[in-house]
């Protein structure tokens, strides 16, 4: 038995959020440290809105290890390189996402960075992220 506790899913939530650096959904829960991106180690935290049926998904990049696909979440002085997004809905009925952002949209005018799912492919059979075609 390994020294953490894993868990290779949650349900839920994490069936429908993507990991905005390397679009991977593939995700690991370390008990007591958090969910961890599989490819790209990007840790999610969820919480609830205020009002709305839904989460709020908040992405980490501290953690994030250098990927050959994917894009980093930019750092910024104050907030470091976090992003969130707003999911509404209920497991029952589904998820969809109402709004995504990095806070260096905040900070920076200038800011281009894109979460991977919003990312163009480089070329016509390559993709910046993840996906079953082949």
């Amino acid at each position: 038995m390994g020294i953490v506790e894993t868990e290779d899913r949650y349900s839920g939530a994490f069936d429908v959020v993507t990991c905005p650096v390397c679009g991977s959904d593939d995700w690991t829960h370390l008990v007591y440290q958090g969910v961890f991106c599989r490819h790209c180690n990007t840790k999610c935290t969820l919480r609830e809105p205020a009002g709305d049926q839904g989460f709020i998904a908040e992405f980490d990049g501290t953690y994030t290890w250098s990927v050959d696909d994917g894009e980093k979440i930019p750092d910024t002085e104050e907030y470091g390189p976090v992003a969130s997004g707003k999911w509404l809905g209920t497991e029952n009925t589904g998820y969809h996402q109402h709004w995504f952002s990095a806070r260096a949209d905040y900070v920076h005018d200038d800011c281009e960075w894109e979460p991977a799912w919003n990312r163009e492919p480089k070329n016509e059979n390559e993709h910046s992220y993840p996906t079953s075609e082949k």
